[in-house]
Protein backbone atom coordinates (compact mmCIF):
# COMPACT_ATOMS: atom_id res chain seq x y z
CA UNK A 1 0.00 0.00 0.00
CA UNK A 2 1.46 3.24 -1.11
CA UNK A 3 0.86 5.96 1.73
CA UNK A 4 -0.62 8.58 -0.36
CA UNK A 5 -4.11 6.06 0.63
CA UNK A 6 -3.10 7.45 4.57
CA UNK A 7 -1.81 11.20 4.30
CA UNK A 8 -3.59 13.40 6.35
CA UNK A 9 -4.35 16.17 3.98
CA UNK A 10 -5.64 18.81 6.29
CA UNK A 11 -2.14 20.61 6.75
CA UNK A 12 -1.38 22.44 9.00
CA UNK A 13 1.35 24.77 8.42
CA UNK A 14 3.51 27.48 9.85
CA UNK A 15 6.41 29.94 9.35
CA UNK A 16 9.81 29.75 11.51
CA UNK A 17 8.97 33.11 13.33
CA UNK A 18 5.67 32.12 14.55
CA UNK A 19 5.55 32.03 18.21
CA UNK A 20 4.95 28.07 19.67
CA UNK A 21 1.75 29.42 21.43
CA UNK A 22 0.18 30.04 17.86
CA UNK A 23 1.21 26.87 16.68
CA UNK A 24 0.27 24.80 19.42
CA UNK A 25 -3.14 26.77 19.19
CA UNK A 26 -3.20 25.75 15.67
CA UNK A 27 -2.32 22.17 16.13
CA UNK A 28 -5.22 21.88 18.78
CA UNK A 29 -7.77 23.18 17.05
CA UNK A 30 -7.45 20.51 14.01
CA UNK A 31 -6.63 18.02 16.57
CA UNK A 32 -3.28 16.81 14.97
CA UNK A 33 0.50 16.49 16.50
CA UNK A 34 2.20 18.50 14.08
CA UNK A 35 2.63 21.38 11.90
CA UNK A 36 4.71 21.53 8.54
CA UNK A 37 6.81 24.68 8.56
CA UNK A 38 7.22 26.32 5.67
CA UNK A 39 10.57 27.72 4.62
CA UNK A 40 12.44 29.03 1.58
CA UNK A 41 14.21 25.75 1.84
CA UNK A 42 12.60 22.49 2.16
CA UNK A 43 9.90 22.17 4.54
CA UNK A 44 11.04 21.56 7.77
CA UNK A 45 8.28 20.31 10.99
CA UNK A 46 6.97 21.53 14.04
CA UNK A 47 5.69 18.44 16.82
CA UNK A 48 4.23 17.78 20.03
CA UNK A 49 6.98 16.90 21.06
CA UNK A 50 9.34 19.90 19.99
CA UNK A 51 6.43 21.99 21.82
CA UNK A 52 6.58 19.51 25.38
CA UNK A 53 10.41 20.09 25.12
CA UNK A 54 10.42 23.91 24.58
CA UNK A 55 7.86 24.40 27.88
CA UNK A 56 10.35 21.31 30.14
CA UNK A 57 13.09 23.85 29.53
CA UNK A 58 10.99 27.13 30.60
CA UNK A 59 10.42 28.57 27.24
CA UNK A 60 7.61 31.27 27.18
CA UNK A 61 5.70 29.29 24.51
CA UNK A 62 3.95 33.18 23.97
CA UNK A 63 7.36 34.49 22.80
CA UNK A 64 9.80 31.59 21.85
CA UNK A 65 9.53 31.17 17.59
CA UNK A 66 8.77 27.73 15.83
CA UNK A 67 12.09 28.31 14.28
CA UNK A 68 14.08 27.98 17.52
CA UNK A 69 12.40 24.21 18.19
CA UNK A 70 11.31 22.70 14.73
CA UNK A 71 13.33 20.00 12.83
CA UNK A 72 14.60 22.41 10.04
CA UNK A 73 14.89 20.51 6.89
CA UNK A 74 12.70 17.29 7.36
CA UNK A 75 13.27 13.82 5.72
CA UNK A 76 10.57 13.70 3.53
CA UNK A 77 8.48 11.00 1.79
CA UNK A 78 7.26 10.41 -1.23
CA UNK A 79 3.09 9.85 -1.83
CA UNK A 80 4.98 6.71 -3.73
CA UNK A 81 6.47 5.02 -0.99
CA UNK A 82 4.88 1.96 0.27
CA UNK A 83 4.06 1.91 4.06
CA UNK A 84 6.70 -0.44 5.09
CA UNK A 85 9.31 1.95 3.37
CA UNK A 86 7.58 4.84 5.67
CA UNK A 87 7.51 2.70 9.14
CA UNK A 88 10.94 1.79 8.73
CA UNK A 89 12.35 5.40 8.06
CA UNK A 90 10.13 6.56 11.27
CA UNK A 91 12.05 3.62 13.17
CA UNK A 92 15.24 4.50 12.02
CA UNK A 93 15.34 8.16 12.73
CA UNK A 94 12.76 7.78 15.90
CA UNK A 95 9.58 10.37 14.84
CA UNK A 96 6.41 9.93 14.84
CA UNK A 97 5.35 12.50 11.98
CA UNK A 98 6.51 12.34 8.67
CA UNK A 99 6.07 15.00 5.85
CA UNK A 100 4.75 13.75 2.72
CA UNK A 101 5.19 15.40 -0.65
CA UNK A 102 4.14 14.66 -4.23
CA UNK A 103 6.77 16.54 -6.28
CA UNK A 104 7.57 20.15 -4.92
CA UNK A 105 4.32 20.64 -2.82
CA UNK A 106 3.93 19.25 0.45
CA UNK A 107 0.81 17.18 0.56
CA UNK A 108 0.17 16.11 4.04
CA UNK A 109 1.49 14.47 7.00
CA UNK A 110 1.61 10.61 8.17
CA UNK A 111 1.38 9.84 11.58
CA UNK A 112 2.97 6.61 13.35
CA UNK A 113 -1.19 6.39 13.98
CA UNK A 114 -2.17 6.31 10.35
CA UNK A 115 0.65 4.42 9.18
CA UNK A 116 -0.35 1.52 11.76
CA UNK A 117 -3.94 1.65 10.94
CA UNK A 118 -2.83 1.16 6.85
CA UNK A 119 -0.43 -1.64 7.97
CA UNK A 120 -3.17 -3.23 10.05
CA UNK A 121 -5.78 -2.76 7.28
CA UNK A 122 -7.83 -0.58 8.77
CA UNK A 123 -8.69 1.60 5.51
CA UNK A 124 -10.74 4.42 7.30
CA UNK A 125 -8.00 6.88 8.81
CA UNK A 126 -9.68 9.63 10.87
CA UNK A 127 -8.23 13.38 9.75
CA UNK A 128 -6.12 14.37 12.49
CA UNK A 129 -6.25 11.22 14.83
CA UNK A 130 -2.37 11.68 15.79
Amino acid sequence: MEIRDLVVRDLVTVGPAHTLAQAAKLMSAKRVGSAIVVTEESPGILSERDVLRAVAEGADVAVATVGDYMTWNAIVATSEWDTLEAARTMMEHGFRHLVVVDGDHEIGILSIRDLMAGLLGFVQVTPGSA
